[in-house]
């Protein structure tokens, strides 16, 4: 039923997300891709969409797009194959489709760490108004301090991207750390387009942020990875906004979707200073087989 999720299978995958309504970032060509080294995703073609299985926190997941169509049916042969591979349990991250969908043997466990951050477009390109008053003295702060430029990202300047990564990689320490440049290696040099955009932002003609990001549907942008380096004040509100319009200038949309915060308080608090407009529950449903 699965195979090993591949190169070959994004341009399937990017079909088949275009018919999708939904803001979540978890059903992305180009995302899948990147994190392939973390996730070990497998695939499934099923109907009208995809099924994905993914290592999780030492767990085996499966997710599928809300829209998916005949789901009592994929749930049943979802559970069959996990049994086959020796899986005692099927483990579903539910991602927007209504509660009632799932039968009643399944148990739900909110994943708040996972829930995803939705904003408005026009607030983060804009910043107006008293709730982001404090972003615009930053952005201010950085263009008074630095002698700067925005630089959409190329296969010319995408090293400039490893080189921030490698800066703020040597400030922090954890498993993550290298599976996330792993990450953005392949984001900076994927050369099929699906939907992916980026910038870098230059403070005194050295690299000081980064932000890439995708557009796997029409009303929405998903932000894939940023950084700023602390040594530049302001350059992550700066960054913000300049991505912000950059993307905006390529392709419009209406939300931009900047992902979970792992249940890290300072990345949650981060996220929520930015002012969400709705967070995207995510549920973790466990059948045992």
């Amino acid at each position: 039923m699965f195979h090993p999720l591949t190169r070959d299978d994004l341009p399937e995958i990017w079909r088949r997300q275009q018919k999708l309504n939904t803001l979540s970032s978890e059903f992305d060509a180009f995302r899948l891709y990147a994190w392939l080294p973390l996730d070990r995703s497998a695939v499934a073609f099923w109907r009208n969409q995809f099924v994905l299985r993914c290592r999780a926190q030492g767990e085996i997941w499966y997710i599928a797009p809300p829209e998916t169509e005949d789901f009592h049916s994929l749930l049943d042969a979802l559970a069959a194959y996990e049994r086959a591979q020796g899986g005692t349990q099927l483990r579903f991250l539910n991602a927007g489709r209504p509660m009632e969908d799932f039968p009643s043997r399944f148990t739900a466990t909110p994943r708040r760490d996972l829930y995803d951050y939705l904003y408005q477009a026009q607030d983060l390109i804009g910043l107006r108004g008293r709730a982001y008053q404090a972003r615009r003295n930053q952005i201010s702060q950085f263009k008074r301090a630095y002698d700067w430029r925005f630089e959409p990202l190329c296969a010319g300047n995408r090293d400039a991207c490893l080189a921030i990564t490698d800066r703020w990689d040597a400030a922090h320490e954890g498993v993550m750390v290298g599976y996330e440049r792993t990450a953005i290696e392949r984001m900076v040099t994927l050369d099929q387009a699906y939907g992916q955009s980026g910038g870098i932002l230059f403070a005194d003609g050295e690299p000081a942020a980064f932000a890439i990001g995708s557009h796997p549907r029409p009303a929405l942008l998903d932000i894939v990875a940023e950084k700023a380096l602390p040594a530049y004040t302001g350059a992550y509100a700066m960054i913000i906004q300049a991505y912000a319009v950059h993307a905006h200038e390529l392709a419009p949309f209406e939300y931009i979707n900047r992902e979970e915060d792992m249940g890290l308080e300072n990345l949650r608090n981060a996220k929520q200073q930015l002012k969400p407009v709705r967070l995207l529950e995510k549920t973790l449903m466990t059948e045992a087989l």
